[in-house]
């Protein structure tokens, strides 16, 4: 008999289940847990003796799951119970999020469970549970999740500079070096990221007597996945000048050059370099435009892989980094920055 697995859930189902160990109440985070361990290959055997449960209670969750997604964790309402939240409030609670706690007189900034709680028992006189507001947010398809930043601000140029990169790449010769740079800062302070601890308990992150940092440079040949980094001490001009030597080193041929605006790009002793360089073509991302840049998601993996929830030596920092980059394969570089197509 083969052994019985939970189907493969979708991006957004997995961010959900992680979202649910962390967040809702023991016996729905549990199930999470199930499901998730099954995902990893956990055999229903192993999964009844971590949470001491029944193997036909396993199968409850993984058929439910698998019919209704991490929704059919839930409990589900009595039978014969009207549903508390009906189509009026959930249609208040779909107005509710689209607007600021501000809007309606209160004191905070973002909409909670228990906030959304009170406001129904104070306007519409509905007395529910927390649990009972989240499933009507689940209904309406709303997930607790970070926001992301957004810039106001656009580059009158940007139209410009987008079109001619694209171009630039697009007309590019086979034998031309298509590179795109950008730098990243280090500190000795870890960003918090979420992580395994026992349950009741929260993982402690040691905070350093000093907050020391430093820069990585870095470029993606954008048609091989190829990488090169190599820290500084920070972004300014001689050190942008000596990677940019170090990169010619590696790239002997032509090269096709694409990097943000920073001053440390555009300074008159870059430019004195970049001039020397007659094999050498640079055209500048638009201003406060950093989604455009896909080493921006290099950055964002290699930080949650070697400095997320540990404080160690900026040594230790960048002996990480190498380390990363030295077994990162060019087709991974290229599928996490979204140029493997």
């Amino acid at each position: 008999m083969p052994l019985r697995f939970v189907r493969t859930p979708d991006e957004h189902e997995h961010k959900e289940l992680h979202r649910m160990t962390q967040q809702e109440v023991g016996r729905v985070a549990e199930r999470a847990r199930m499901v998730l361990l099954s995902t990893r290959g956990f055999a229903i055997p192993e999964i009844c003796r971590i949470f001491e449960v029944t193997d036909d209670t396993v199968y409850k969750w993984f058929d439910r799951f698998d019919e209704e997604g991490p929704e059919g964790l839930f409990d589900r309402q009595r039978s014969g119970r009207p549903r508390e939240i009906d189509e009026e409030a959930e249609a208040e609670l779909e107005r509710l999020l689209k607007h600021s706690p501000i809007e309606e007189g209160y004191a905070f900034t973002t909409w909670t469970v228990p906030l959304l709680r009170s406001y129904l028992k104070q306007h519409l006189g509905l007395e529910v549970s927390e649990q009972t507001v989240r499933r009507a947010l689940h209904r309406l398809e709303f997930v607790w999740r970070r926001p992301r930043w957004q810039i106001d601000y656009k580059d009158p140029d940007y139209a410009a500079r987008m079109a001619a990169i694209a171009k630039a790449i697009l007309t590019a010769e086979e034998h031309v070096s298509i590179l795109i740079e950008d730098e990243t800062t280090f500190r000795r302070l870890p960003p918090l990221r979420a992580m395994w601890m026992p349950r009741g308990e929260q993982a402690p992150v040691t905070v350093p007597e000093s907050n020391a940092k430093f820069s990585l440079y870095g470029v993606l040949e954008a048609r091989t996945g190829e990488t090169f980094v190599a820290p500084y001490p920070k972004g300014k001009s001689p050190y942008t000048n000596a990677f940019l030597e170090r990169v010619l080193e590696r790239f002997t041929g032509t090269v096709l050059l694409i990097w943000d605006q920073a001053r440390w790009h555009t300074s008159a002793a870059v430019e004195k370099v970049i001039a020397a360089y007659d094999r050498l073509e640079v055209l500048l991302l638009p201003k406060r435009a950093p989604q455009e840049n896909p080493v921006e998601d290099l950055w964002r993996h290699l930080k949650r892989i070697v400095a997320a929830n540990l404080e160690r030596s900026l040594e230790a920092l960048k002996r990480a980094c190498r380390e990363f980059f030295d077994g990162l394969s060019n087709q991974d570089a290229l599928r996490m920055t979204g140029l493997a197509a």
